[in-house]
């Protein structure tokens, strides 16, 4: 919105107060958007906290005062431009804070949500910077860059972590995790995938499984991806292609010997979409190979069908397929 980035005109500022002050539901609507863009600055407030902090306290503190009389008319077409613009302010990304107290000493978690069929790039205090691909949370407390370099991810995340010897930076799933000093990496947690998986671009990472860090530990040297079961609680490294597993980034997504059911749990993230499969025979196929997510789905779906052996059928946001 303009008058939140100090870019409105007088002539808007006026109809933007007027509206403004015509109802209190307004005014609280006004402050929950004020109170949601400070919060989507947190990563780089943290990181520029004393040069911003002033600034900071006058933008939330900001009062508005200023009453006008409507006529219907005018008022009808101003309650439609609130609403536009309330629409508009849709992002992609979600900031979240919640507080809570730990003997005594006040803490605050910070949160990055991506919701389905978007991507986003955050800035960590420290200067990490981490990629989340849709569907994914990051959290962290702000303690962050002073006493821990500890995230807790789930979905899946790329990560450039600037170095910091004296304070490793860790990586929490819900079933392992990640130790680096100053690395590249790719993590790949989602809650409704049966493994865990992390690509090695640069540097060095220690993995474990979760509270139980000198079991079954894992030393990864770039080019090399680390894949840990579930169901049977362990893991294993080989070497591989570890570029392709960043991808997603760009916009690509790349799969080696994958099924069409795990394939399709991609594109459900990335399109926001349902995929029902009407036999098991189709989830079972296996495909290898690289699809351009910048597509439309259903010529995506045309493209893993290279046999011509599937039908499939679109109700909005569901799509069921079957075999012909």
């Amino acid at each position: 919105m303009n008058h939140l980035s100090g870019t409105i005109s007088d002539s808007e500022e006026g109809v933007f107060l007027d509206i403004l002050n015509s109802d209190p539901k307004y005014k609280t609507l006004y402050n929950e958007m004020v109170k949601t863009r400070a919060i989507s600055q947190i990563p780089l407030i943290e990181s520029k906290r004393a040069s911003n902090y002033k600034l900071l306290l006058k933008f939330l503190n900001n009062e508005l005062s200023v009453n006008f009389q409507h006529s219907f008319w005018q008022y009808f077409s101003r309650v439609a431009a609130i609403i536009i613009f309330v629409l508009s302010t849709s992002v992609s990304t979600y900031y979240i804070y919640t507080s809570y107290n730990n003997s005594s000493n006040k803490l605050m978690s910070y949160q990055t949500v991506v919701p389905l069929g978007s991507q986003a790039k955050i800035v960590l205090p420290d200067g990490t910077v981490a990629w989340l691909n849709s569907g994914s949370t990051l959290k962290y407390n702000n303690l962050y860059g002073k006493t821990n370099r500890d995230v807790l991810l789930t979905g899946e995340a790329y990560f450039d972590v600037k170095k910091d010897k004296s304070k490793p930076f860790l990586v929490h799933t819900n079933d392992i995790q990640i130790k680096v000093l100053g690395t590249v990496f790719n993590v790949r947690s989602y809650n409704d995938n049966p493994t865990v998986e992390v690509n090695l671009l640069k540097g060095k990472v220690d993995v474990s499984m979760i509270n139980n860090e000198n079991i079954g530990k894992l030393t990864l040297l770039p080019n090399q991806e680390m894949i840990y079961t579930k169901k049977s609680k362990t893991m294993k490294s080989f070497a591989a292609d570890v570029s392709k597993s960043a991808l997603w980034r760009t916009g690509k997504l790349c799969f080696m010997d994958a099924s069409v059911e795990d394939i399709a749990k991609d594109l459900e993230r990335k399109y926001d979409v349902h995929i029902i499969f009407q036999s098991d025979k189709i989830k079972n196929e296996y495909y290898s190979g690289s699809l351009n997510l910048n597509l439309p789905i259903n010529t995506l779906l045309e493209y893993i069908d290279v046999d011509r052996k599937f039908t499939r059928t679109y109700n909005g946001k569901t799509i069921t397929i079957k075999n012909k």
